[in-house]
């Protein structure tokens, strides 16, 4: 930036421009292609890691053509409970494009993908799961089995103490240790309110210390178009050691 110049980069198909950003970190762009596949991207060495398809996701089928052409995604609805799949309700029908907004709500990773040991976490819809997967798995895991393990709002990794993080609607914040051989959630701060009247975000300060983001969106309903006029910041400081929370 100090030389004030503008650098052009190509990079390797799928083109570059058909994808959207889903997020970043580290100095990767994390991205989705026109299929819905993850593909992690350093825009400066142009190395790029892709992650397992969508169909290794345990409750995504792929969609076929009468003519056998792969047309889409079905989502079957997992039972948070029982990690089963509700075979009565309607899977959710996807096209291969648009699922990317649906599978990957918010995606972080544990470290810099070019160390080989990176974790990546997402929230999927529908109800804002969790997913993950590691630089070099062949497929996704789903963190189901608990009641409580959904409608995460944000999430992040803490460097400090390797652990991800996420807030969900009320304020709960919950730990997500992915360290071991499989998912360990455990609820850090109970929920704060009785009802969702925010979003919500979860950021970590340099020092280390963790944050909770409410922000209230007021809305104006004038000449009968509802625009959003303008948004209130609240700040909470997360007391991890009294698991409460420090306006």
């Amino acid at each position: 930036m100090s030389t004030n110049k503008l650098y052009h980069v190509t990079l390797s198909e799928p083109a570059f421009r058909t994808r959207h950003i889903m997020g970043s970190s580290y100095g990767w762009l994390i991205t989705a292609d026109e299929r819905s596949n993850l593909i992690l991207v350093n825009p400066a060495t142009r190395a790029q890691i892709a992650m397992p398809p969508p169909e290794t996701m345990n409750n995504v089928r792929l969609r076929y053509t009468e003519e056998g052409v792969l047309d889409g995604y079905d989502v079957l609805y997992m039972d948070l409970f029982s990690s089963d799949f509700d075979t009565e309700t309607e899977p959710y029908h996807l096209t291969l494009e648009e699922a990317r907004f649906f599978f990957y709500e918010r995606v972080v990773l544990s470290c810099d993908p070019s160390q080989g040991n990176c974790t990546v976490l997402r929230v999927q819809l529908p109800n804002n799961q969790l997913s993950y997967t590691r630089v070099g798995d062949s497929k996704w895991t789903w963190i189901g089995g608990k009641g409580n393990c959904w409608k995460y709002q944000d999430i992040l990794h803490n460097n400090n103490d390797g652990l991800f993080y996420g807030v969900r609607g009320r304020g709960e914040v919950d730990s997500i240790n992915l360290n071991g051989p499989s998912a360990e959630v455990k609820v850090i701060l109970k929920p704060i309110i009785s009802y969702q009247a925010h979003s919500r975000y979860i950021v970590q300060a340099p020092w280390g210390d963790l944050f909770q983001i409410w922000r209230h969106d007021k809305y104006s309903n004038e000449n009968g178009k509802r625009e959003r006029v303008a948004d209130k910041f609240f700040v909470y400081k997360i007391d991890l050691l009294n698991k409460s929370l420090l306006k």
